[in-house]
């Protein structure tokens, strides 16, 4: 943990600008920062499961080639798979997804979803549909679950944020809005349905993705319909460009410098708070082993992970 936020007098992001605000105000300084990341971690890891120690976790990587083997094999029965259609999904997100202007919550580049719009497009109500019919875990491959999730994760997020609204007025400014206790957050609430039965978005994140997957790369594909987040991608997961997909989820959460990862004043790295959240997601020396991956070679901040000054 510590490695994670210390290496080069790394910080990590806090949450909003009243939050930063609150942090200057009661005198946080360098010194005193890491241990007030370890208790928020240890809070946090309260709440989420810590799943780095479950064995057999699938790995994207492994699969990859292994379905493309398995599709080549046209003479194997056995080895055809189901491909789930999420082009309804992909004709919303096309439709109702843009890249927006300005800043919101100092948070620039965010790509902005019409949810007025969503309410009203037929394609949505379809797509739900169909997750509701499908049972992933008996009838998709491991790629095809994946994108099954990572979709339906972003979907149903969408879903349980409308069908609030649908109910009540006014609208609400944030999706924590929709947490009644403590005890019963938006994340553990019904978001829709899956093979016949109520799910939520932590079963989703936690259960399906997170347990079933060693793949960090996750992170950057499921949102939480917060700025904050990774942006919403304008376009459905699909098990045939799924790694492609993947991985340039992951570039443009951390080459976006007020979303993943950026550098300030010009010798230190600030972090998303999801680095934090789920340190253990991510792996041993992130800084070597995870951020440069995804970083340009001419990205000052890969400079700085490798330990030279930026120009």
């Amino acid at each position: 943990l510590f490695q994670t936020l210390l290496f080069l007098s790394t910080e990590v992001m806090p949450f909003s600008p009243v939050e930063r605000l609150r942090c200057t105000l009661n005198g946080f300084t360098d010194v005193f920062k890491p241990a007030y990341y370890f208790l928020e971690y240890k809070v946090a890891s309260k709440q989420i499961p810590n799943v780095s120690k479950i064995a057999n976790r699938k790995k994207l990587k492994d699969y990859i080639q292994t379905e493309s083997n398995n599709n080549n094999n046209d003479d194997d029965e056995s080895t055809k798979n189901s491909i789930f259609d999420h082009s309804k999904w992909d004709a919303v997100l096309k439709r109702h997804v843009s890249v927006g202007t300005g800043t919101i919550d100092d948070v620039t580049n965010i790509n902005l979803v019409n949810y007025d719009a969503i309410a009203n497009d037929e394609d949505f109500n379809s797509y739900l549909e169909l997750l509701e019919k499908t049972n992933p875990d008996v009838e998709l491959s491991p790629l095809e679950q994946l994108a099954f999730w990572m979709n339906a994760y972003n979907a149903l997020c969408i879903n349980i944020i409308l069908q609030y609204e649908k109910k009540n007025s006014p609208k609400i400014n944030s999706i924590n809005d929709l947490t009644i206790t403590k005890d019963n957050p938006v994340w553990d609430q019904v978001a829709g349905k899956i093979n016949g039965k109520d799910i939520s978005l932590n079963t989703i994140e936690h259960d399906k993705l997170r347990k079933e997957w060693d793949e960090p790369m996750v992170h950057a594909c499921i949102v939480c319909a917060s700025a904050s987040c990774p942006n919403l991608r304008p376009e459905a997961f699909v098990s045939d460009k799924i790694e492609e997909q993947m991985i340039d989820q992951t570039k443009n959460w951390l080459q976006n410098e007020s979303k993943g990862l950026w550098s300030k004043n010009n010798n230190k790295l600030v972090l998303s708070r999801i680095f934090l959240w789920f340190t253990e997601d991510f792996g041993n020396n992130i800084q070597q082993n995870f951020l440069p991956n995804y970083l340009d070679e001419s990205d000052a901040k890969k400079k700085l992970l490798k330990g030279k000054k930026s120009a």
